[in-house]
């Protein structure tokens, strides 16, 4: 199992004109993310739109950015297909793309009990060559494990020590110390609780990449012990995380589109059903985007 760490975008999804997968906007947000320097890239989460995929279009973008990526960061695949074989299928193809490691989603089948959610990852991990999380998101996906459902997934399952864990901060806490810190814990939902999860002992996040070069800031003075700038970076995304967490349409129609801008990119291609921008909306996530801006530069605080 490597060490992995830091702050790895999980990218979104850019349409074309025609409705496919648009790879030069694919490509400038991949260089965008490791010029502002993440640790790492993800895809396949909610920002991606995995929900408006098919499992062929899942697999090309999977195949698209290992190859615009090449190696020069770990790269990470998030994997939510609703059967054990296809999730073994869809991890080994991920992994001959060139991902590092795989975040198992559970089954969307309401009810599914602890137990069978460990043979369900454990058969997972026990096929595969790459190292493997799993993701515990209770807000936004239907199923979900316990803390002790996590700590004896790890037990049965050692390799499985990585967790995308997106509860409560006290939960997470609760996992790393029972789990005698096997799990390496990247945060979500934008890093609205990150101080939290770093104090507990968790190694990262995994935002979408609207404020990337903050975050890295963010993580970057708090591993050199910087924790009162650290701090004041995450008092200024505060607000723009809660206004991105209200929905993931709404975080979709907004943070796509404010995240285009800092590429260049003019125009947005939708992919429907999908909310339409106002202008308040927009005014918004601008406002919230010069002041990050400037509460980082204000403290000289820049991602190295």
């Amino acid at each position: 199992m490597a060490e992995w760490h830091g702050i790895y975008p999980i990218l979104y999804a850019f349409w074309d004109e025609t409705d496919r997968l648009d790879r030069a906007a694919m490509a400038a947000q991949v260089e965008h993310c490791i010029a502002a320097g993440a640790h790492g890239i993800a895809v396949l989460g909610l920002v991606t739109e995995v929900h408006k995929m098919d499992v062929n279009e899942r697999l090309h973008l999977v195949e698209m950015v290992g190859e615009l990526i090449d190696g020069r960061v770990p790269y990470a695949v998030t994997i939510g297909e609703p059967s054990l074989p296809g999730q073994i299928s869809f991890a080994r193809a991920a992994a001959r793309a060139g991902a590092d490691w795989v975040i198992l989603q559970p089954p969307a089948i309401k009810g599914t009990g602890q137990d069978d959610l460990i043979r369900f990852f454990g058969g997972v991990a026990d096929a595969v060559d790459i190292d493997v999380a799993v993701q515990n998101n209770p807000v936004n996906l239907d199923v979900s494990m316990s803390v002790q459902g996590l700590i004896e997934l790890n037990r049965q399952h050692p390799n499985i020590s990585i967790l995308k864990g997106e509860g409560f901060s006290v939960d997470i806490a609760k996992v790393i110390e029972g789990s005698g810190g096997a799990f390496q814990v990247f945060g979500g939902h934008g890093g609205i609780e990150f101080p939290a999860l770093l104090r507990s002992g968790g190694r990262g996040l995994i935002p979408a990449p609207d404020f990337l070069a903050a975050q890295v800031a963010l993580y970057n003075n708090w591993k050199r012990g910087s924790i009162a700038e650290a701090e004041a970076i995450h008092r200024a995304l505060l607000p723009a995380i809660v206004f991105m967490s209200r929905s993931v349409p709404g975080m979709l129609c907004y943070g796509k589109r404010l995240f285009a801008r800092q590429l260049g990119i003019a125009e947005i291609h939708e992919r429907g059903p999908a909310l339409t921008p106002t202008p308040f909306g927009l005014s918004e996530m601008q406002r919230f985007a010069d002041e990050i801006a400037a509460a980082v530069e204000a403290k000289s605080l820049v991602a190295e």
